[in-house]
């Protein structure tokens, strides 16, 4: 009888999900959660020397039928001296994760700060965090077929202090950690909280409005890491502007970081927001759509993939025609993917333009920032172009958020504007296509977010195409592309390339006369 029932609610689930559109892991597909409050996890020693037991909170969806689901470990915020596991957003980030299929758990850690209050004092008190939720990690590795883990698919996420721990846990290593905390006293970084002999290593990082003490200590290999933040904070740096107790290095200096070792990354920034994203809960859950979107991405991840180095040959032969090929200092770069690698008629088609014809892959935007650097190597070049971005937002499982897209090529103009500050950056608007319908909706809304960052910023210029790709009835016209329902034809790249020429043409004769 139990078994039909499990059958029955399968089908009427799927069918469910289905009629709703709804995605697991992505949107809420389930109407009410299972909570367990106030399971034993650890025990160690407090700033008074005394034994304390370490309690965490368990979230997961009910009725649910999955015997293995992702994690999420969540260790709160309040400046390692007060703040709960059940209390605020926590509470509001884990239920919302549980709905969307996730088991997900609120710690808490030894708290208080010892005297003399000071940038070392904070420091042994973020270690004693990282000891306890090491230990947590643990123990959910040993209890992973109980509640029903993926021990693979374990992320630690936290807020404000929560999030110092959470970083830290992931990026410091123990020779990392500076010669004047006191190691004698604390023991190591995996401590003695707990679950001794499982693994606390963890798959990826949520940072909500939290710093690290030295960016440094992410390297190249290290697990992904998202992150949210307002740029109003005060109390956290989102950039490096400030420091709050030796925690230095906000958000956007990680992200920055994360893209340039190659490590997947993603960042929100909501504007002018103070700590804890103003504690407006409207805003933590823009937050929380935000992370579950780049949370999605990360778990269809392809095992065993080249990751970030997959286009690593046809950069290497991009070096090898620098060496054969040379371009004077009039010659415009363009770069991008697979449109600008297809594009084999650019050089007469944008004649008497002197072009670098430098595309590769399908790319995607982090993968420009990793290489950009060496694509501008070898060169002197009055401008550069760029079309990437359709890779980014594909109606697959590795698709971004718009404003996430754009958040990595900041940082490519940044890496561009650091080598030449008054070289012109051309950004060419994501096409339409037939393959990619589904999410035109997406695909509008990025290249809006693009057009009014390249206005309001110095040397950048959007080129508009989308209108001239549509039909009259606002579809793309298929008469435009190859069999493969994406890339353009011979009549596509007439139209592109008339509308990139003209922009040229514009900036670099008409305004030369």
């Amino acid at each position: 009888m139990n078994k039909i029932l499990s059958i029955c609610f399968l089908f009427f689930a799927s069918h469910y999900l289905l009629a709703q559109n709804t995605i697991r892991y992505k949107n809420e597909v389930f109407n009410s959660i299972d909570s367990l409050k106030n399971i034993q996890y650890g025990e160690a020693k407090n700033i008074n020397n005394e034994s304390e037991k370490l309690f965490l909170d368990i979230y997961s969806p009910n009725a649910d039928t999955l015997k293995k689901r992702p994690l999420i470990l969540f260790v709160h915020g309040g400046g390692f001296v007060n703040g709960d596991k059940g209390s605020g957003y926590p509470t509001l980030f884990c239920v919302g994760l549980a709905k969307r299929g996730y088991v997900s758990s609120s710690i808490n850690y030894r708290l208080g700060i010892e005297k003399p209050k000071n940038d070392t004092s904070y420091f042994e008190a973020m270690y004693r965090g990282i000891q306890d939720a090491k230990a947590a990690v643990r123990f959910f590795r040993k209890n992973a077929e109980k509640y029903g883990i993926d021990t693979s698919k374990i992320y630690i996420m936290g807020g404000s202090a929560g999030s110092k721990v959470a970083m830290h846990l992931a990026y410091l290593d123990q020779n990392e950690v500076p010669t004047y905390i006191n190691t004698s006293k604390l023991g190591t970084l995996e401590g003695k909280s707990g679950n001794e002999g499982y693994s606390s290593k963890v798959n990826g990082v949520i940072n909500c409005w939290g710093a690290m003490i030295d960016y440094r200590w992410m390297k190249s290999g290290d697990v992904p890491l998202f992150s949210v933040h307002g740029t109003g904070d005060k109390t956290v740096p989102f950039d490096s502007s400030f420091t709050y107790h030796g925690f230095k290095y906000g958000s956007s200096i990680l992200f920055h970081r994360a893209l340039s070792l190659g490590i997947p990354t993603g960042l929100k920034l909501f504007d002018n927001a103070g700590h804890t994203l103003d504690n407006d809960k409207n805003k933590q859950k823009q937050a929380l759509d935000e992370i579950v979107q780049w949370l999605y991405t990360q778990l269809n991840k392809v095992k065993n993939s080249a990751g970030i180095l997959r286009f690593e040959k046809e950069i290497q032969e991009f070096e090898k025609l620098d060496k054969t090929e040379s371009y004077s200092q009039n010659a415009i770069l363009v770069t991008g993917s697979s449109y600008i690698r297809l594009w084999k008629t650019i050089k007469q088609d944008l004649a008497p333009h002197e072009i670098i014809h430098r595309g590769f892959g399908g790319s995607n935007i982090a993968e420009m920032a990793y290489y950009i650097d060496r694509i501008m190597a070898n060169h002197s070049f009055k401008a550069i172009v760029f079309y990437s971005g359709s890779n980014d937002i594909t109606a697959g499982n590795q698709d971004k958020t718009p404003s996430q897209v754009l958040e990595a090529f900041k940082y490519v103009v940044q890496k561009v504007h650091q080598r030449s500050p008054n070289t012109p950056i051309y950004y060419i608007a994501i096409s339409p296509n037939e393959r990619r319908w589904a999410v035109q909706n997406k695909i509008v809304e990025a290249n809006e977010l693009f057009k009014s960052y390249c206005q309001n910023t110095p040397n950048l210029h959007f080129i508009e195409t989308m209108p001239q790709l549509l039909n009259k009835d606002g579809k793309y016209q298929p008469d435009l592309y190859i069999t493969d329902k994406l890339h353009f034809n011979e009549n596509g790249y007439k139209i592109w390339s008339g509308l990139i020429k003209r922009v040229l043409d514009n900036d670099f004769f008409t305004k030369m006369k």
